[in-house]
């Protein structure tokens, strides 16, 4: 057949957009659930936007699983699992992201009362017996979890939340009765 002669038109069955193709199920679920499925994650917590973003990472999410292959039985119910799962995700990284600024940058700077307050409570732990103060300066000013404080004290993990903890006492004791909290 030569370059310059058109080939014969494709049969009108072919021509017909194919119901099973990845494109168009998704277009097709996205057009039926995207507004129910942003009022689900809305009622998970999220604000508009990110209902809207979780959304549509859903339906991509679906194209690829389609894409390769994968047997999808209720389209609709498997965006409501990926949607609640992105929704979650979220929510999670939220809470590190918050934890983590939290430890970069600490709450505001406390009054002066607030300073002079925690210089009495030290001043205080200064005052307790030996074991319970190493306890408490491990775990509370150095941020060591009770199996470090126990490892350079020597002692069992229990041991070292139980001296922690009796200093604690002690220490909630004497603030107790400013009489008791001299120099």
């Amino acid at each position: 057949m030569s370059p310059w002669i058109a080939a014969p038109a494709p049969p009108p069955e072919a021509q017909q957009p194919n119901e099973r193709e990845p494109r168009r199920i998704v277009e097709r679920a996205y057009a039926e659930h995207a507004a129910a499925l942003v009022g689900f994650a809305g009622r998970l917590g999220l604000d508009a936007d990110e209902a809207w973003d979780v959304v549509q990472d859903a339906h991509v999410r679906l194209w690829q699983q389609l894409r390769s292959r994968s047997e999808i039985r209720d389209t609709s119910a498997w965006l409501a699992g990926a949607v609640y799962r992105g929704a979650m995700d979220r929510h999670r990284l939220a809470r590190r992201i918050r934890e983590l600024r939290l430890r970069i940058q600490p709450p505001a700077a406390p009054e002066t009362d607030s300073r002079v307050d925690r210089l009495t409570v030290w001043a205080v732990v200064d005052r307790l017996p030996e074991r319970q103060r190493a306890a408490l300066y491990l775990h509370y000013r150095l941020d060591l979890p009770f199996e470090q404080v126990a490892q350079a004290m020597g002692v069992s993990a229990g041991g070292a939340r139980t001296l922690a903890s009796r200093g604690l006492a002690a220490v909630r004791a004497v603030l107790a009765s400013p009489e008791e909290v001299g120099p």
